[in-house]
């Protein structure tokens, strides 16, 4: 009898821990709606990986004088990307892919002609970021963050680049029909730029980001140089048009913690 006793409350405990273990895994993979939720918004806070979808403008003075479209001193240029990241702690590492526009038109005058030469100084291109994020969180829930930023960008490729038998870089207007145009341009081989600025992360739909950057976008070097030497009405002489795309940026993410897909259904 007694040691049936003691068989019965070693088992006990044993049974009870068991029948613990499966209500937990009953309840982990019959989770409520609110369960659901619950555990996203904590996991979406979690270090771990995410994708960034971001647009925004860009401000250059490459046109002299006011924009066309807005009241304001310089030309206004988009810019898209979409990056991978990871957060550890206060520090993220993002990298992807990009496309910025740049597109502006400059007008020559052409010594003592009384006519002008338009020309076009553009430089659409896909670029590779790579990129560092540290901000910090301003509230015990981590819904809103503030931080800097700052990446380097490899320019892979420009559209529509000129030539002297394809697409040109200018347009002839009326009195500049029989003008002759010599035109040398100089390619930057590896081009790059570097972005800096602050940024703030404040959280929506529970489990993800809405994020805010404003950037100086700055060229270290000339990307593209194109001299062009004119003749027209017995006069002649040059000037010179040089790409670079420095300007401000104002640019918003959305921002997707990957950590939320992780969790039991």
């Amino acid at each position: 009898m007694k040691t049936i006793l003691l068989f019965v409350l070693f088992m006990i405990p044993n049974i009870i821990f068991s029948q613990v273990k499966d209500h937990a895994a009953y309840t982990m993979n019959n989770l409520s709606s609110y369960e659901k939720r619950k555990l996203r918004y904590s996991e979406s806070r979690e270090d771990g990986k995410y994708f960034l979808f971001q647009a925004g403008l860009r401000k250059h003075k490459t046109t002299p004088g006011e924009n066309l479209y807005f009241d304001i001193n310089g030309e206004l240029d988009g810019v898209v990307s979409g990056l991978y990241g990871f957060r550890k702690g206060n520090l993220s590492f993002e990298t992807g892919f990009g496309f910025i526009w740049h597109n502006s038109t400059i007008n020559h005058f052409l010594g003592n002609t009384g006519e002008k030469l338009e020309t076009y100084v553009n430089f659409n291109s896909g670029y590779l970021p790579v990129g560092f994020r540290y901000d910090i969180p301003l509230d015990d829930k981590k819904s809103v963050r503030f931080g800097a930023h700052a990446s380097a960008n490899i320019i892979l490729f420009s559209t529509d680049k000129p030539d002297e038998f394809g697409s040109t870089s200018y347009s002839k207007t009326a009195g500049t029909e029989n003008i002759y145009l010599d035109m040398q341009i100089e390619e930057k081989k590896f081009p790059a730029f570097f972005k800096v600025g602050l940024h703030s992360e404040i959280a929506i739909f529970k489990s993800s980001f809405l994020v805010i950057r404003g950037s100086y976008i700055l060229s270290p070097t000339t990307y593209r140089t194109i001299l062009y030497n004119w003749e027209l009405n017995n006069e002649s002489g040059s000037f010179r048009n040089e790409t670079k795309i420095d300007g401000l940026i104002f640019e918003i993410a959305y921002k997707l913690p990957l950590n939320i897909f992780n969790l039991e259904k």
